[in-house]
């Protein structure tokens, strides 16, 4: 039963997730939406941390979007690349693709496109299909560079 109503508490907090938590991290500014966000968004950090610490994948991911985004909680690229880590060791296909965009765009961990490339790959194997643009992007530009 605790399970169950922890699976419906972390499927209701991935609906309100943005698509992509990356577009939103341009900004340093913490709005007044982003703090009412935080305040409202304890009940769901509490469940998603517990679920996480619990080695649950996809709470795992979740609290990495959460994080990543500022949804529920201040944003933090450390914290979310480390439970985008945490998840895509637990086999989070989405989380090997985030991981990817971690490290190619220096989000949370310092900018290293091998690395990246590895994560997309990782993605890609695993049939998460937008990572091959990516990964076609990321060899073209290493192979330009041998050129």
């Amino acid at each position: 039963m605790k399970n169950l109503l922890i699976a419906i508490l972390l499927t209701a907090t991935t609906m309100t997730l943005s698509a992509n938590p990356f577009d939103t991290l341009n900004s340093t500014r913490v709005s007044s939406s982003q703090q009412q966000n935080v305040k409202n968004g304890s009940k769901r950090l509490f469940f998603a941390q517990r679920a996480a610490k619990q080695g649950n994948p996809q709470a795992q991911f979740d609290l990495a979007m959460m994080y990543a985004s500022g949804n529920g909680v201040a944003k933090n690229e450390k914290e979310a690349f480390y439970w985008f880590h945490k998840s895509a060791r637990n086999n989070h296909v989405e989380a090997k693709y985030y991981m990817g965009l971690s490290f190619l765009q220096g989000r949370g961990v310092k900018k290293q496109p091998h690395l990246a490339r590895y994560w997309f790959k990782q993605a890609v194997k695993a049939g998460y299909t937008k990572a091959i643009y990516h990964l076609s992007k990321l060899d073209k530009s290493i192979n330009a560079k041998h050129a």
